[in-house]
């Protein structure tokens, strides 16, 4: 066999390996008519019972994945045991990819998935807070934080990660934003983001001068 046919093997093999766990995030809740309780993609999404169930649903997927990528973990392995095939070592390395991108958490107190239950029974709570921020108080999950529709306070500053609506820019397009995030909210926890951290040191630094 020569080195470009093994290495077009090995690359497959690790697509696969990469896309296989991540089927049921990417199909399960996006090709079944379960639009009806949400508002459509990307619109903010108001706090909730159905915005509640739809993240519990969404963690059940994110558990599937971890089920799912046990197959082409397992076939590879398998190969691997009787010869040095090029395609099931790559299927091995794209889900061993998988699961450190899952191991790994973006937050640490918050858990160690995409969903916690921390975050689940955080936005929870704010279906009944303990203090309104105005007179037509009314909370929803926007891209960057949950905020009030009418004043804008931030009630927290977590962005909204992917919660299983059928894209706005299409399946296909929709399909690999959702492959390169990996379900993960597109901006950063605005506490922790580059601009904001810029925003505080001029201050610092402007109250220093």
């Amino acid at each position: 066999m020569s080195l470009g046919a093994d290495l077009t093997r090995l690359v497959a093999g690790l697509l696969i390996g990469m896309l296989l766990p991540r089927i049921p995030l990417l199909f399960f809740t996006r090709f079944i008519e379960m639009e009806r309780d949400l508002a459509p993609h990307p619109d903010p999404i108001p706090i909730g019972i159905p915005l509640v169930q739809r993240m519990l649903l969404m963690r059940r997927v994110h558990g599937m994945c971890w089920i799912v990528a046990i197959f082409p973990l397992a076939l590879g392995l398998v190969i691997l045991r009787s010869s040095p095939e090029p395609f099931a070592m790559g299927m091995v390395a794209g889900v061993a990819w998988f699961m450190l991108s899952r191991m790994i958490p973006q937050d640490a107190n918050r858990g160690f998935s995409i969903l916690p239950m921390s975050l689940i029974q955080e936005i929870n709570n704010l279906r009944e807070p303990e203090s309104v921020c105005c007179k037509e108080h009314f909370l929803q999950w926007e891209v960057r934080a949950v905020r009030c529709r009418h004043c804008r306070s931030v009630a927290t500053p977590q962005p909204r990660p992917d919660l299983g609506r059928t894209r706005s820019d299409g399946r296909l397009m929709g399909s690999l934003r959702i492959l390169l995030m990996d379900g993960n909210p597109v901006f950063p926890v605005m506490q922790d983001s580059v601009v904001v951290q810029g925003v505080e040191l001029l201050g610092e630094v402007t109250e220093e001068e």
